[in-house]
């Protein structure tokens, strides 16, 4: 599940996305103190530090076309449940104008993609996904992505990605 979980994220990656305000309205309103998740924000600061030590041409291309990208997770299992139905209810009351591309239910798993079209370059796309061990991973990424880099961004992401708890009031710290 968790190879294509991957998959579908590297397919819709590969749009120019700015969903930011989904993990900053989820944060405020829907994480509990009592229930905390892991955040990762990755600013354009970063991305271009990033683009600039890699040797790697078409990742440092991928790196400077971002903006941001955001990574909620929480491994605890009634916490990851919990938290998946809240943004759900958060996409279906505050982000209407957000169309459904995929969805997968698989026996213990289940996956959402969402995006909007902004303009001619640049959509938002918000995947949030409960996996087979019900660990939560809500992501979202900004700016304007090449489908050929898509591959090479999720690995190097999934490289980069340590994570610590923060609770509702440690949240606005990154934004």
């Amino acid at each position: 599940m968790k190879r294509s979980f991957l998959i579908v994220f590297t397919l819709f990656l590969a749009t120019s996305i700015f969903a930011n305000d989904f993990i900053g309205k989820f944060l405020k309103e829907c994480v509990e103190t009592d229930r905390p998740v892991s955040n990762v924000n990755i600013g354009n600061t970063m991305l271009n530090k990033m683009a600039a030590n890699t040797s790697d041409e078409e990742l440092k291309a991928t790196f400077r076309e971002l903006t941001s990208i955001r990574i909620i997770t929480t491994e605890s299992k009634s916490d990851s449940k919990y938290y998946f139905e809240k943004a759900k209810q958060l996409i279906s009351s505050d982000f209407t104008d957000y169309l459904e591309v995929v969805s997968v239910n698989e026996r213990r798993s289940k996956i959402n993609i969402l995006m909007k079209k902004i303009d001619e370059k640049n959509q938002d796309l918000i995947l949030i996904a409960l996996d087979d061990d019900n660990k939560l991973t809500i992501i979202t990424v900004s700016g304007n992505i090449d489908f050929n880099s898509i591959s090479k961004l999720s690995s190097s992401l999934r490289e980069s990605n340590t994570e610590e708890p923060v609770s509702e009031n440690e949240t606005d710290k990154g934004n």
